[in-house]
C-alpha cells in the first residue's frame, strides 16, 4: 500500500470513529495527522531529547511517518509547540491540531489514542490549576491549608485516571507514566510553595515548616531516566534542587535563583545526590544553561562552566553548553550587538545598525507562546510611554513569515515595532546566545550592549532601564 493511500485510509478511519483495535497496524508503527494553520512545512519527532526525524507535510498539511524499530515509551511531536505522546509498537496514532489554539485543539484518534488523549487532558488540567492557584492565592495559604487545597486537586486527577483505567486497557508502563503525571505535579507544587509564599521572612518560614510537610519525598524517585520526558517529573526535580540549594546558603544570602552562589550549591548537590547518569546530565545541563543564558557574571560563569565540563558525561550535552558559552562571548557588556538582518512589517530588509538610533530594549516572541507574546507586547508599549527616551524592538522567532504577519494583525501588535529574522533561526540563536524567550537586550543609541541578560518581566527591569540611561 502506498504512503498516500495509507494516510488516506488512516484519516478516513479516524473520521468514522472506529474502535481502537481497528487501527492496529500489522506492518509497523505509524504516526500521522493534520496540522491546521501550519507555521512550517514539517513536524519534528523526538525521543529522549534527541531528534528522530523531520517529517514533511504534504499539500494538504498532512503527514504520515513509519517509526522504525519503535520502542514503547514517551516521544515528543513538535510543530510550533510541542506535545508529549506515548507510543507502543504497532500503534497507528493520528493527531489533529490547530496551531492558533494548540493545546486546546490537539486530539488523537487511531490505535493508541485513548492513552494520549488522557495525557492531553491531564496537561490542560494542570494549566488550569496553575491559573487557579495564582488567582486564588493558594501559595499564600498557611502550610496546612495549602496541603489540603492541593490534595483536593490531586484527588480530582486520581479520579480521572481511575475512570480511564476502568474503561481502557493499559500496561504497567503507561499506568506508571500516568501516575507520575498525577503525583509529580503535586510534588512540584510542594517544592515551589516555600519559595512562593510571600509576606514573611523566607528563612523563618522555611525553618517553621513541619518535617511532615515533605513526607512525599520518600515516595519520589530521583533517578528514573524513563520519566525524564515528562514535564511534571522535570519540574519536581528542578524545584527540589532550587529549594535544597537555598537551604545550603540561606543564612548567608537572600534567595536568588540566578546568583552564582545559588547555582554553585545547586551543581554540587546534583552531583552528590543523583546517581543516574541521564538524570544527572539533564539537571546539570539545565542548571548551567539557564545560568549562562541569564547572567552577566563573566567570572562566575567561567567557574560554573569549568565545574560542569568536569562532571558531565554526555558528549552531546557538552557540545550544547560549549556552543552557548562561546556564543555568550559575542554579547558581552560593552560590545556592539551582532548586526543581524531583520525584515520589518513592510518586508523591507534592515539591520540592527540601521534600526537602533536611541536607547532600545529588544525582546523576542513566538506565536507558540501566545500568553507571553501578548503580555510582552503590552508591557513594552507601556514602558515606552513611561520612558520615552527608549524605543523597543519585538522580534519574532520560530514562526513562518505568514504566521508572524497574521499574528501581529490578529492581536493588534504595533506593526512599526515588529521584526522578523531574515536568516535562519539557528544562526540567530548562535549569534545572540538566544535559548529563551525571556531574554531581553538593553542597548544604547549606538547598539552597544548594556545588558544582554535582562528580562522584561523581571521586577528589576525598570531599574535596569534607568541605570542604563545613566551610563
Amino acid at each position: 500500500m502506498s504512503v498516500k493511500l495509507l494516510l488516506a485510509t488512516f484519516l478516513s478511519l479516524s473520521l468514522l470513529g472506529c474502535s481502537e483495535q481497528t487501527h492496529k497496524a500489522k506492518s509497523g508503527t505509524y504516526l500521522g495527522g493534520e496540522i491546521v494553520n501550519p507555521t512550517s512545512n514539517f513536524v519534528l519527532l523526538r525521543k529522549n531529547d534527541r531528534l528522530i526525524d523531520s517529517i514533511k507535510l504534504d499539500q494538504n498539511n498532512r503527514f504520515l511517518y513509519k517509526i522504525e524499530n519503535a520502542q514503547e515509551g514517551l516521544y515528543q511531536i513538535f510543530h510550533n509547540e510541542g506535545q508529549i505522546i506515548f507510543i507502543e509498537p504497532n500503534d497507528s496514532l493520528m493527531l489533529r491540531v490547530n496551531t492558533y489554539e494548540f493545546d486546546e485543539t490537539l486530539t488523537f484518534s487511531g490505535f493508541g489514542a485513548p492513552r494520549n488523549n488522557l495525557l492531553v487532558e491531564l496537561f490542560l488540567l494542570n494549566e488550569h490549576e496553575n491559573e487557579l492557584m495564582l488567582q486564588d492565592e493558594i501559595y499564600q495559604q498557611d502550610p496546612e491549608t495549602f496541603s489540603k487545597s492541593i490534595a483536593l486537586l490531586k484527588a480530582e486527577r486520581e479520579k480521572i485516571l481511575q475512570d480511564f483505567l476502568k474503561k481502557n486497557e493499559a500496561d504497567a508502563y503507561f499506568e506508571k507514566i500516568a501516575e507520575t503525571v498525577v503525583n509529580y505535579d503535586f510534588y512540584a507544587r510542594k517544592e515551589v510553595y516555600p519559595m512562593s509564599h510571600f509576606g514573611v521572612d523566607r528563612v523563618a518560614f522555611l525553618e517553621s515548616l513541619p518535617q511532615s510537610f515533605f513526607d512525599y519525598r520518600k515516595d519520589a524517585d530521583f533517578n528514573d531516566a524513563s520519566l525524564l520526558g515528562l514535564y511534571s517529573y522535570q519540574r519536581f526535580l528542578i524545584n527540589y534542587f532550587n529549594q535544597a540549594a537555598f537551604k545550603d546558603y540561606y543564612k548567608q544570602e537572600a534567595y536568588d535563583p540566578l546568583s552564582f552562589t545559588h547555582n554553585l550549591h545547586k551543581l554540587r548537590l546534583i552531583d552528590s545526590q543523583i546517581e543516574n547518569d541521564s538524570v544527572e546530565s539533564f539537571l546539570l545541563t539545565r542548571t548551567i544553561r539557564d545560568y549562562l543564558a541569564n547572567s552577566n557574571d563573566k567570572k562566575g560563569g567561567q567557574t560554573l562552566y569549568d565545574m560542569y565540563m568536569e562532571r558531565i558525561a554526555s558528549k552531546d550535552d557538552k557540545l550544547i553548553i560549549q556552543e552557548l558559552y562561546e556564543s555568550n562571548k559575542n554579547i558581552e557588556t560593552g560590545k556592539r550587538i551582532p548586526n543581524e538582518k531583520l525584515v520589518n512589517f513592510d518586508n523591507d530588509t534592515l539591520s540592527f545598525e540601521r534600526i537602533i538610533t536611541k536607547p532600545t530594549f529588544i525582546f523576542f516572541w513566538s506565536s507558540s507562546r501566545k500568553s507571553h507574546a501578548i503580555r510582552a507586547q503590552k508591557l513594552a508599549s507601556s514602558l515606552q510611554q513611561k520612558y520615552p527616551e527608549y524605543s523597543y524592538l519585538a522580534i519574532n522567532v520560530n514562526d513562518s513569515y505568514d504566521n508572524w504577519q497574521n499574528t501581529v494583525s490578529r492581536y493588534n501588535f504595533d506593526s512599526a515595532k515588529q521584526y522578523y529574522f531574515k536568516d535562519s533561526f539557528d544562526e540567530l540563536a548562535e549569534d545572540l546566545a538566544l535559548n529563551s524567550l525571556l531574554k531581553t537586550f538593553i542597548v544604547d543609541r549606538n547598539g552597544i550592549i548594556i545588558n544582554a541578560h535582562a528580562n522584561i518581566f523581571s521586577s528589576n527591569f525598570e531599574q535596569e532601564l534607568l541605570e542604563a540611561l545613566n551610563q
